[in-house]
């Protein structure tokens, strides 16, 4: 299923390319070395850096939006985590138009299973015979947004940075 970009509400057109998304760590932690000699990272925070491009025959008609303001961005790209047992925590809140997905590694191919979510919690249907899981989803975020750059040279290419708030 592929999920449209949607930035405050508005749908960037198909037109305006297909986005190719970065998903990134904004910062919040140091590595620091202690007295004896070990290394250990210090965290702050955690938040996601999100990149995102396209070039297309249409711009992303986003001129609209109010770029002081933070604005809800429902990513175009999953995200996915891997794992052997049943139940994970999502790493972002998934959008609300896509549902959550999972497949269970059975020998070598991987078959679809349900699962139940709740917030970020997620219940994977258990397969017999799987070795691991794999569940995805397409993350929502509210971000501040540095206005999109345009390049016009015959196809219109566009570029958002969007810092997690």
């Amino acid at each position: 299923m592929a999920a449209p970009l949607m930035l405050g509400g508005i749908t960037v057109p198909p037109h305006a390319g297909t986005p190719d998304v970065s998903y990134a760590e904004a910062g919040g932690a140091t590595d620091v070395t202690l007295a004896g000699g070990a290394t250990v990272r210090m965290r702050h925070w955690r938040k996601e850096l999100i990149t995102i491009s396209g070039t297309g025959w249409m711009s992303t008609g986003l001129d609209a939006l109010d770029w002081d303001a933070q604005h809800t961005l429902r990513c175009p790209k999953p995200k996915r985590m891997a794992t052997t047992g049943t139940s994970v925590t999502l790493t972002s809140d998934p959008r609300p138009d896509v549902p959550v997905g999972a497949h269970a590694l059975v020998g070598k191919n991987w078959v679809p299973t349900p699962v139940t979510r709740s917030g970020r919690a997620v219940t994977i249907t258990p397969v017999p015979g799987a070795s691991q899981y794999s569940v995805y989803w397409y993350p929502q975020f509210t971000v501040l947004v540095t206005p999109p750059t345009e390049e016009n040279a015959g196809d219109v290419s566009w570029q958002l940075i969007c810092r997690e708030v």
